[in-house]
């Protein structure tokens, strides 16, 4: 790596500058969203690595794989960008519409206290990079993996692609039942599997702090998220083919188990399902342990959310006052909803704008000037 190289990633990371105390830490050490702030493009080196521990964006067992790996942390910076912005989609119309997640790693305490949208927040973070670190194994980036290991279990057979349950034709789940035919594993699938060992070496390094019953319980809750949204990611996997033969005839397949080209939201449309049906939980006993009763699946949380109505910054909740809202939805984008019964104001606008454009000759264009009215609604 050149000299002005590291000089670029030092800059970067010094503009992080941040100081945390342990607990701050380890409770950021299951995330990955400050990564997001820096390049994708910078070169990743050991010194880098050190450097980025020192302003907080990583703890130390993060740091240390990260210097043994260095590899992996232009898919890591990704996934945070990516974690961010599926977040941002997905709740954008409710009151807690996931804009603290771009202040990270200086995370409000929504993000921090064991809340649903922690739980959300640590498993798409888990889910987002295990997207990538797969996306990087197939393409070759990353020494530690490559292409999928084909599955034992023999390809669908074509009347099973055809099947309603497929979502196309080329593009189906792979549980579905096969039998002995012209297809055969080829191509290069996406490595799920040394992607998410990658991920989870990564986001579950940090052994909790303290000795307190209360600081493992948070620290399980939060390995059983990423889990979860690890799991989101191997659940989104579905069989793709490609077709050979002479004039279309197709009479050999070549099939894999790809991620698609959905991107991170496919397993994020996953998890804001979970999101709704998220489980509260207490510890068991005094040892600070998950109560067995869950599945590995479901996003667990262990303290009840504000409303997100008025601003509270004890809770981390902005409020909705001022948030734009629609006010013929009866939806969570709507104004009874957003605006949580205190009213919203209605505000009209004018705007002229070109229309009726017709083309006069070869290259003369002549329109009309016409008025069209917008009306915008905004919360008391």
């Amino acid at each position: 790596m050149s000299s002005r190289g590291k000089e670029q990633v030092g800059a970067n990371l010094q503009q992080q500058q941040h100081h945390f105390s342990n607990n701050e830490l380890e409770s950021r050490g299951l995330l990955i969203g400050g990564l997001g702030h820096t390049n994708t493009q910078d070169m990743w080196t050991r010194e880098a690595c050190t450097s980025a521990k020192s302003v907080g964006l990583l703890e130390r067992k993060q740091a240390r794989a990260c210097r043994a790996t260095p590899d992996v942390m232009p898919s890591l910076v990704q996934a945070a960008k990516d974690t961010s912005i599926v977040c941002q989609q997905a709740f954008r119309h409710r009151r807690w519409n996931c804009s603290s997640i771009e202040r990270a790693p200086d995370y409000t305490p929504e993000l921090l206290t064991g809340t649903r949208e922690q739980a959300f927040v640590y498993a798409m973070s888990a889910a987002a990079a295990v997207w990538r670190l797969a996306r990087g194994c197939a393409l070759g980036s990353l020494a530690a993996c490559s292409c999928a290991t084909p599955p034992r279990k023999e390809p669908p057979s074509p009347s099973a692609l055809m099947s309603p349950s497929s979502f196309t034709t080329m593009s189906v789940s792979f549980d579905t039942l096969s039998i002995k035919n012209s297809f055969k594993w080829g191509g290069c699938g996406d490595d799920v599997r040394s992607a998410s060992r990658i991920a989870k070496r990564f986001l579950q390094g940090a052994a909790p702090l303290g000795t307190g019953a209360t600081a493992k319980f948070m620290h399980a809750i939060n390995m059983h998220n990423n889990r979860a949204g690890r799991r989101a990611v191997e659940q989104s996997l579905t069989l793709e083919c490609k077709c050979h033969g002479v004039s279309g005839s197709c009479s050999v397949r070549t099939c894999w188990r790809g991620l698609g080209a959905s991107g991170p939201s496919a397993a994020g449309s996953r998890l804001l399902h979970r999101y709704a049906t998220a489980a509260e939980v207490r510890p068991k006993g005094s040892g600070g342990r998950l109560p067995p009763l869950y599945h590995h699946d479901s996003l667990l949380y262990t303290t009840k959310s504000p409303d997100y109505c008025l601003p509270d910054k004890k809770r981390g909740s902005l409020g909705t006052i001022g948030r734009q809202c629609n006010g013929s939805s009866s939806g969570y984008e709507g104004c009874e909803y957003l605006c949580c019964g205190r009213g919203h104001v209605t505000r009209t606008e004018n705007i002229l704008e070109r229309c009726d454009c017709k083309y006069i000759s070869c290259c003369y264009v002549r329109c009309k000037t016409c008025r069209r009215v917008i009306q915008t609604y905004e919360c008391n």
